[in-house]
């Protein structure tokens, strides 16, 4: 059983075939939180449990702000990696994206994954209009290299698989509203919804008692974010083939 691709939670929680609401908002118009809460130098790391077991460890770091074809981003880092009981599987998952604070779109991402022989490394450079993706992957150790190059028309706004967070991190929500954004994942195109289902108090060992606003995807996974100035994800839980899956926020590191 391939435990690892289930590990990849905060994937999972906002991508799929998606059937939209047709009085859905599309988020991308909705107006920006100000000031924007995303800060240089923050450092978000996660504990991942299976069936209340630890299954992994996530850690997102906004690294430094860098020029990428002409345009001011965010410099983002993402690593998830199985530990304890699934060592043995030995799944390894590195995300990069440069977020346009501003625009509050992503200009260039890349992901290399390592799940026990497989490798696949994507790189994708978003341009007005369009998306110029490329896929290298080898399934096992001694197989050929395979390769898959493309270019694809994206609507305004969208995102990759790790600027998603940080552009719902921006966003303001109203409650009980629908909203639909578009998304670009496995070399697809999406269209992917949330519901502002509540707001709910959360108990966090680093954070203490915090409220939150908790947001519903169509598929039914919760992601559970700080309703405050910072708007840190601090729980998120989903189901999957093997059972629910859930990630809670350890550590925070902020900028000096």
């Amino acid at each position: 059983m391939r435990y690892a691709k289930y590990l990849i939670i905060f994937v999972l929680l906002f991508i799929g075939n998606i059937a939209l609401s047709g009085d859905s908002v599309f988020l991308v118009e909705e107006e920006d939180i100000v000031p924007n809460p995303l800060q240089v130098g923050e450092k978000l790391t996660y504990s991942i449990r299976w069936k209340k077991l630890p299954a992994g460890k996530r850690t997102d770091w906004i690294v430094k702000e860098e020029i990428v074809n002409g345009k001011d981003t965010y410099h983002i880092q993402s690593e998830m990696k199985t530990r304890a009981l699934f060592r043995v599987y030995n799944f390894q998952n590195q995300q990069e994206t440069y977020f346009n604070p501003i625009t509050l779109s992503p200009v260039r991402f890349q992901n290399r994954v390592k799940d026990r022989g497989f490798r696949a490394t994507v790189k994708t450079e978003f341009r007005e209009g369009k998306a110029e993706y490329e896929r290298i992957s080898r399934p096992k150790s001694k197989a050929p290299q395979k390769r898959e190059a493309k270019v694809l028309e994206i609507p305004p706004g969208t995102q990759d698989e790790l600027s998603l967070i940080y552009f719902l991190r921006s966003k303001q929500f109203v409650l009980g509203e629908t909203y639909f954004f578009p998304l670009l994942v496995k070399g697809k195109v999406l269209k992917a919804t949330l519901t502002v289902e509540r707001k709910e108090f959360v108990k966090n060992k680093k954070l203490g008692n915090v409220r939150t606003i908790v947001l519903r995807t169509s598929e039914g996974g919760r992601f559970w974010i700080t309703d405050d100035e910072r708007r840190l994800p601090v729980k998120i839980e989903t189901e999957s083939k093997i059972g629910a899956i859930k990630a809670t926020l350890t550590d925070v590191e902020l900028a000096d």
